[in-house]
């Protein structure tokens, strides 16, 4: 035998051997073959004082990392699932309100009224509390003229029947639970009558309107919940709702009737 190999040989024995024994609760060397195989039915750490690994600190900080981790995913995925009806929601709303005409020639228009019903969008754009609503409404407005001549009075009024397309810009003060928006408002105009009465009888549709306005819009609302809204709008139009071309009264050449209204609404949103 090569007694110089002896020195390298009896480390990686003894290690060899070391490795297929270990000690088991009472202290006594058991086989590698013979020692309990972990249970898959043994209690899992849950985190309570009440758990064998309680006082177990990288046990506890691990249990505390993966609830950490597991709390992100939960948020993660509910703000997925309810990433699209916060980002945009869809709603109907209803208005009433009063409107006249301002303008040169305008002399003699009191105030009429309004109502209507439609459609609307509320989208986020990215940044907090500002969002864009547009809206597609039906609307019904009545306009009443009526003028002293001395001898006679005038008096007229013009119905029409409007598709108006508000594109308002909102921001919303949460805190308050109160909102202003400011935007356009394309009126486009279904059909429209009108009457006028002097001394020489009554006459139709002698008063012609145009087919289209344009003017600028501002609200001001109040959020009673999440999805029922209030708010008061002002619409002031830019465009003359009269059509010079086909208007038929003398008393109304060379006039420019443009339209001004308040309305009150209420909004659903789902």
């Amino acid at each position: 035998m090569n007694f110089f190999k002896l020195p390298v040989l009896a480390p990686v024995v003894l290690a060899l051997s070391l490795n297929a024994f270990a000690q088991d609760d009472d202290g006594e060397w058991v086989s590698a073959e013979s020692a309990p195989e972990a249970s898959e039915s043994a209690p899992a750490y849950d985190g309570s004082t009440d758990s064998e690994f309680a006082n177990d600190e990288e046990y506890a900080s691990a249990y505390a990392r993966y609830k950490t981790q597991t709390t992100k995913k939960a948020d993660i995925n509910r703000q997925r699932n309810e990433g699209f009806s916060r980002t945009v929601m869809l709603g109907v709303r209803a208005q009433g309100g009063i409107n006249t005409f301002y303008g040169e020639g305008s002399d003699g228009w009191g105030m009429g009224f309004q109502g209507g019903a439609g459609l609307m969008l509320k989208m986020n754009l990215g940044i907090k509390n500002l969002s864009l609503v547009p809206e597609l409404t039906f609307n019904y407005r009545r306009y009443n003229f009526e003028k002293d001549m001395g001898v006679y009075t005038n008096e007229s009024q013009i119905d029409i029947y409007m598709f108006e397309i508000p594109l308002m810009v909102r921001y919303t003060f949460e805190d308050y639970n109160l909102f202003a928006g400011l935007g356009v408002n394309l009126g486009l105009k279904l059909k429209g009558t009108s009457e006028f009465s002097s001394s020489g009888g009554t006459r139709y549709n002698t008063v012609a309107t145009s087919g289209m306005e344009v003017g600028g819009a501002l609200d001001l609302g109040y959020m009673l919940s999440r999805f029922i809204h209030i708010n008061l709008r002002t619409v002031v139009c830019f465009t003359s709702l009269l059509n010079d071309a086909l208007v038929a009264e003398e008393l109304f050449y060379e006039s420019k009737f443009n339209t001004i209204y308040t309305s009150f609404g209420i909004s659903f949103l789902f």
